[in-house]
């Protein structure tokens, strides 16, 4: 299946959505608690998406809210103190470790609720009523197309179009 080069885009741009904080984020106050929602989420030394990195925290890890910044979080963990993106926390415990396929986990490491990413049945089903039977293969096609993405391609598209931790 061959379809146009600027579909590249779209796929980047689909991967995009899935690291930008919406408008209405939850207001984060100092003394709250959060806790990461990434197999590695840096602390850094200042509030900027390519600040250095004092610490690294690792996925559900709890958090304590020192100052509120824009959209940045100063925050304290057993680790160190640091300022991160307020897309790379949430205000409840994550109870599902991220995907197999976005952290850096080994495949040893999953377990087969994180490496299994089928289809639901209601999808496919919805997809047979309208036509559109190769969703499966379609998606398919999409994931292989995005892991060609590099993330300093990523990196340079968030950060020219000011998304995610790159807003001002």
């Amino acid at each position: 299946m061959k379809l146009p080069r600027n579909f590249k885009w779209a796929a980047m741009l689909m991967l995009t959505c899935l690291f930008v904080t919406p408008a209405n984020s939850a207001e984060f106050k100092k003394g709250q608690k959060v806790w990461t929602k990434h197999h590695e989420t840096p602390l850094l030394a200042e509030p900027k998406p390519l600040a250095a990195v004092v610490a690294r925290v690792g996925f559900a890890e709890k958090l304590s809210v020192r100052k509120s910044q824009g959209m940045w979080l100063r925050v304290k963990s057993g680790e160190g103190k640091g300022w991160v993106f307020q897309g790379n926390v949430a205000d409840e415990k994550p109870s599902l470790a991220p995907a197999a396929g976005w952290t850096t986990f080994d495949a040893s490491q999953t377990d087969t609720v994180a490496a299994a990413r089928p289809l639901e049945p209601a999808a496919k089903d919805y997809a047979q009523r309208h036509d559109a039977g190769k969703a499966e293969a379609d998606i398919d096609w999409l994931d292989a197309q995005a892991a060609l993405i590099t993330e300093q391609e990523l990196m340079v598209f968030m950060s020219d179009r000011q998304l995610g931790e790159y807003q001002e």
